[in-house]
């Protein structure tokens, strides 16, 4: 009999975190719905919001196959990543024109504090597809509010699928 109470106490133990940490999961996915409405609106408060003090880490990696065919077109072009911040991003979204992005896929692996969050990615501009990846994101949860900390990703440019 002791042996069967133990056994479910055990059970029950590991099903407490879980449940807990629930509530910090539906918070990291409004942050991520946050993003791609923010985007879409082109609303800078709700965008920055979204992001710790700087710096925040945001890179982008270049694929190999669009590598590849970037060296094809400039040889000399061989740095295959690179840094950026938030706020020229968003300067980029708030030019002419329709910006989104769509995430599939989504893992979020977290406890109370802090996230990590991965997805792929498709980024379109006009409804039309113009690159695609994997992202990922690291996040803390800074006085009662979840944030961006760092953001990096990999890039697969649409003008070199053919």
């Amino acid at each position: 009999m002791k042996i069967f109470i133990l056994s479910i106490f055990m059970l029950c133990s590991h099903f407490i975190p879980a449940q807990k940490f629930s509530t910090e999961k539906t918070e990291i996915r409004n942050v991520i719905r946050q993003f791609r409405e923010s985007m879409i609106r082109k609303d800078s408060a709700a965008f920055q919001s979204l992001f710790h003090e700087n710096p925040v880490v945001w890179i982008g990696v270049v694929k190999n196959r669009s590598q590849q065919k970037r060296l094809e077109k400039n040889p000399a072009n061989r740095k295959n990543y690179f840094k950026d911040a938030w706020q020229n991003f968003f300067r980029y979204i708030m030019e002419k024109g329709r910006k989104e992005e769509k995430f599939e896929n989504i893992r979020i692996i977290n406890d109370d504090v802090i996230a990590s969050v991965t997805f792929d990615y498709s980024f379109l501009e006009e409804n039309t597809v113009t690159n695609w990846g994997s992202e990922s994101w690291h996040l803390i949860k800074a006085e009662g509010k979840w944030k961006i900390v760092s953001l990096i990703y990999s890039y697969e440019n649409a003008t070199f699928r053919k």
